[in-house]
């Protein structure tokens, strides 16, 4: 037991230790099924608020005051109505001088009568506090326990000596900051309180004590050793191994275990008996070690799709329940995520269990992270001296960070699906992890070691960073890399760390429209070995929710309540929405890294099949295809495709399928052949596609000899069969009988993505934008020209008080069908262009009436140029406002790519498009103007029109908000591009 210092208690001064937590008994392995008794202290306890710690001794001291009121534990107090919340990525929300904290401190008091009818004798009973935002001061029947420091960890103390018959008071007292939360600037909403479950845990005399399972695999023989160690002796007993009646401390040998990996999560139940106590455990075989530059599990490389996750729920915070959990890992499962970060710190315990069950290989992760030292050095300013005054590197810390390894370690040892450790995120560097690496290697030497901040790689196992760059990282992968990227010549050191595998902690950065680029990232891990995959940043939008006056829910972001100091949208940046909805970035990620990979032949007439699999057959898989003319299908069927063991492939025929009219195009699905816990029956793990060439591209329209130019003095308007221009400025206003609310014009704005952005990047695309003038375009027409089946538009298209522009022929022409015309548009960029455009694309707006859509082309879901891999060729249709996606914070959204055909109804009559260029189509109720201008997708309203913009082309998408810009084959940069299309009015 942890002794407490006198100090405690006494005054305040506990609240500014630095040490590890006060009165608690050694850490332990999480219990796993267990008879010994557990009462749960879970519930409605009483609570009161204070301004500062000052005061809420004050309050203590005095007569009750009676304001007590009901509070959920577990939970937040700031989500319960005590308090806002307050949300930092990197800055501290208070001034940085450790280890004092402000005098301003929010100190919450709880409460909790219970009635107490256990025997006590023959026994003991420890009180578990499983996570206490900052610090928690803990009394039972005014007794002091002790202190809880380390937020994310376990504290267990022993109250067999306090407890008493009947009524028992327990006080807790949590102080929002203390000197821990300089270990815990962790990117995400600081929310104080007891926000993970409180217990009685009974021991009996005579317990089992602690208990560490080695279960180790030898894949070259198949064989297994099972090694048990506990407290006090014990027999252990697993039937399915034939193992009965052994005692712990023995190592088992066994002749053939079926090994535990993240795709066949086998686990053996292993019983653990005393007289006095039965315990019962999951054991997974596998043996995890760093051989010849690579991470191996059971003898193979293994590739890490994973994601990084915070524990988060839209209204309970971090106080996320075993149902919420579970929910997540099945979704990552659907998607093809195969590896968790436990992004910062030890995640509840159930989590793994759940990992565990389902399959996925886990960094677990320490409840350490400084990011605000980074910038502070008041002598000479920010940025001349990182991680001044760093507690990472003195030495008055180190029983902290001992203490937070240690907890973590101890409690997560038994995990099979935990293949790494990480000593923690963003800490700078210094001899406090260096001790943590060596007492991880004595404890569980069967698990390497990771820390991005150990850039030499000196105390870790696995050479990882974050958010590399494509160059970099091809450069990591070649073991060319060097520790100083400016240095000529290789150091000893240099040699040393291309020897570990690489792993990116952090990539992909999914906010808002994003992450760009995953395709060019998976490129680069199939092409290296050393390069073994990584994490995207992150798996949830922390977006908390709060209810609008008209009943409807927005989801809040850094400054939405008044913090002075925040990180803006920064926790907005999850594969999911907060409400766990799948984002388009998990559809690129589940595509872009699903497990099979199918290349359908552009003939369409044999497919090729890769198993991209670590260890797993695909017998659990069904293989079908469908050929389908212009979307719609004529025929489907299932292939015969051998049960490819992990790393196979083959080409396997598809049956002759008729021939029709129109586009061809073959798609082959890889769906489960039975329901699973995570998916049912038919569930699509992958999908490829090809399509034959399409008939009859028109020819470019050539400009009539005969053009001469309208008099717009004389006349308001000219027509062209079915089309109705402006005579003055060109524009087309009617088509039949459709009048366009807004005429067709160029467009080369686009709501910024907060990739566009890049809120705390040197550089932005958006202010680039802006600073050109982008969204500030003027039009003005050179001519109007016209013959008998044609009309000539010239426009200069310029952004205000610039000398740079685009110029615009628009050449409209009859058709063989009475009820259409043709346009051939083609912008040249002209002057000196400094910067990319957003987009390039013709853009109109129709009545709202118009509200529904039917395409062919790829779909259903959003498509730009580095976020393609979800789509597929096909025939869709969606209302206009199903086309928008609900980022939390507004943006571009929604583009639909590689358009054929396009039609909307507004009742009586529909417009159609048909492309005869290489275009995509955006529809929305609102303008971009008012994208733009919205901060939160609650304030979009629909107006009076649908406006419609046939995208030419975008710039790419990246995830330059934390990461990578786009790569240059994705970026728009000015060039000359064309557009042609026919349109047309017919009645619905």
């Amino acid at each position: 037991m942890t002794e407490i210092s006198p100090e405690t208690g006494t005054d305040l001064d506990y609240i500014t230790a630095v040490g590890p937590s006060e009165g608690t008994l050694p850490p332990r392995a999480s219990t796993p099924v267990t008879t010994a008794d557990r009462v749960d202290l879970n519930g409605t306890w009483q609570f009161r608020l204070s301004r500062s710690a000052v005061e809420a001794e004050r309050r203590e001291l005095a007569p009750d005051s009676g304001d007590w009121k009901d509070i959920q534990v577990p939970g937040h107090w700031q989500l319960q109505g005590f308090g806002d919340p307050w949300y930092t990525n990197a800055d501290y929300p208070f001034p940085v001088d450790p280890p004092r904290v402000p005098a301003t401190n929010p100190t919450g008091d709880y409460r909790n009568e219970f009635i107490w009818d256990k025997p006590v004798e023959g026994r003991r009973w420890v009180m578990r506090f499983e996570g206490i935002e900052s610090i928690g001061r803990i009394r039972l029947n005014g007794v002091l326990l002790g202190i809880t420091r380390g937020s994310r960890l376990e504290q267990d103390f022993d109250v067999t000596d306090h407890l008493v018959p009947g009524a028992n008071l327990l006080e807790v007292r949590v102080h929002q900051w203390s000197a821990q939360s300089y270990l815990e600037d962790q990117d995400m909403w600081w929310l104080p309180g007891i926000f993970r479950g409180v217990s009685l845990l009974e021991r009996p005399d005579g317990e089992i004590g602690d208990l560490f399972v080695r279960a180790d695999y030898d894949a070259d023989t198949g064989a297994g050793t099972l090694h048990v160690e506990t407290t006090a002796p014990a027999w252990i007993s697993c039937p399915e191994l034939g193992v009965t009646g052994r005692l712990t401390g023995e190592t088992i040998d066994l002749a053939s275990v079926d090994p535990w990996t993240a795709e066949t999560p086998r686990l053996y139940t292993v019983t653990v008996v005393r007289a006095e106590e039965t315990r019962t455990l999951r054991a997974g075989f596998r043996r995890v070690e760093v051989r010849d530059g690579n991470l191996l599990v059971n003898g193979r490389a293994v590739q890490l799709r994973g994601v990084n996750h915070h524990e988060f729920h839209p209204e309970r915070g971090r106080a996320v329940t075993p149902a919420d959990l579970e929910a997540n890992i099945r979704t990552m499962k659907q998607h093809n995520v195969n590896a968790l970060r436990t992004s910062h710190y030890p995640p509840s315990a159930h989590l793994l269990d759940l990992c565990d069950e389902y399959g996925l290989w886990v960094l677990d992760e320490c409840d350490i992270e400084t990011h605000g030292f980074l910038h502070q050095d008041e002598e000479h300013g920010e940025w001349t001296a990182p991680w001044k005054s760093n507690p990472s590197a003195d030495v008055s810390w180190k029983p902290a960070y001992l203490d937070r390894m240690r907890r973590m370690v101890e409690r997560d040892k038994n995990h099979p699906s935990i293949i790494i450790w990480s000593l923690g995120n963003e800490a700078g560097n210094g001899e406090n992890f260096a001790a943590m690496a060596a007492y991880a290697r004595r404890r569980d030497g069967t698990r390497p070691i990771h820390y991005i901040d150990d850039v030499a790689c000196e105390y870790v196992d696995i050479f990882g960073q974050m958010y590399t760059e494509f160059a970099r990282l091809d450069e990591i992968g070649r073991r060319v890399d060097r520790i100083d990227p400016t240095a000529t010549a290789d150091t000893a050191q240099d040699i040393a760390r291309r020897k570990l595998p690489y792993i990116i902690t952090e990539f992909g950065h999914a906010m808002g429209n994003g992450p760009g680029g995953l395709l060019d990232y998976r490129e680069l891990f199939e092409k290296y070995d050393r390069c073994q995959g990584g994490f995207i940043w992150e798996w949830r939008d922390q977006g908390l929710a709060r209810p609008l006056p008209d009943g409807r829910i927005e989801y809040t972001y850094g400054g939405d309540f008044g913090e002075p100091v925040h990180d803006d949208t920064f926790s907005i940046d999850g594969l999911v929405f907060p409400d766990g909805s799948p984002s388009p970035g998990l559809l690129e990620f589940k595509a872009v890294f699903a497990p099979i990979r199918i290349t359908v032949a552009t003939a369409g007439d044999t497919v090729h099949i890769r198993n991209l699999r670590d260890f797993a057959a695909l017998d659990d898989v069904e293989f079908r295809w469908t050929v389908a003319f212009d979307g719609v299908e004529e025929a489907s069927g299932v292939l015969d495709v051998p049960a490819l063991p992990a790393g196979e492939s083959a080409t396997v025929l598809i049956p002759e399928t008729p021939q029709r009219e129109g586009e061809c195009v073959v798609t082959v699905t890889a769906v489960t052949r039975a329901a699973s816990r995570w998916a049912g029956a038919g569930h699509e793990i992958a999908f490829g596609q090809a399509a034959g060439q399409r008939l009859n591209p028109a020819p470019a329209t050539v400009p009539s000899p005969g053009l001469t130019p309208v008099d717009a003095t004389r006349t308001a308007s000219i027509t062209l069969g079915p089309a109705r221009f402006d005579a003055e400025s060109g524009a087309l206003t009617a088509l039949g009988g459709l009048a366009f609310t807004t005429p067709p014009r160029l467009d080369l704005w686009r709501a910024p993505t907060s990739n566009d952005l890049q809120v705390g990047q040197d550089t932005s695309a958006a202010r680039r934008w802006l600073k050109a003038n982008l969204h500030a375009l003027d039009h003005t027409t050179l001519s109007v020209e016209r013959a008998g089946d044609q009309i000539r538009v010239l426009t200069r298209v310029a952004p205000l008080a610039r000398s740079f522009g685009v110029h615009v022929d628009a050449l409209w022409s009859l058709t063989e069908d009475p009820e259409e015309v043709r346009l051939q548009l083609t912008a040249t960029p002209f002057g000196a262009w400094p910067y990319t455009w957003p987009r390039i694309g013709l853009r109109f707006a129709v009545p709202a009436a118009y509200d529904s859509v039917t395409w062919y082309g790829y779909g259903p879901g959003e498509r730009y140029p580095d976020t393609r891999s979800a789509t597929r060729l096909g025939l869709w249709s969606s209302s206009v406002t199903d086309l928008q996606t609900p980022y939390v914070v507004p943006q571009e959204n929604g583009a639909r790519g590689g358009l054929r055909h396009l039609s909307t109804t507004g009742g009586v009559l529909r417009l159609e498009v048909a492309a005869e260029s290489e275009f995509g189509f955006t529809a929305r109720p609102w303008t971009s103007e008012e994208l733009t201008a919205a901060r939160h997708h609650w304030e979009l309203v629909p107006g009076p029109e649908t406006v419609f913009t046939l995208d030419i082309a975008h710039d790419g998408i990246g995830s330059a908000a934390c990461g990578p810009l786009p790569l240059p084959a994705d970026r728009l940069f000015p060039r000359a591009t064309q557009l042609r299309a026919r349109l047309r009015t017919v009645r619905s």
